[in-house]
């Protein structure tokens, strides 16, 4: 199974974006989509497959925080 998760571009340089998942920074490449400085796009294996609108992102976000505390509950 591949995943993909929602990140907010902070930074870009040379084509590759510093991105934000939720206070955790890592860098993906940019050759897929056309994303700017704080655009949210989804994340997988390093490049960006897709940008999402805002309200897609966060729900998302929400999304996998709600399974995170429930498995830390468990």
């Amino acid at each position: 199974m591949c995943i993909a998760a929602p990140a907010k571009v902070l930074e870009i340089n040379d084509n590759v974006a510093t991105c934000d998942f939720g206070g955790v920074k890592q860098e993906a490449k940019l050759d897929l989509v056309d994303a700017d400085i704080g655009s949210y796009v989804l994340i997988h294996s390093g490049y960006a497959i897709e940008v999402l609108t805002e309200e897609a992102a966060k729900e998302t976000l929400s999304t996998w925080n709600e399974l995170l505390d429930e498995l830390e509950n468990e």
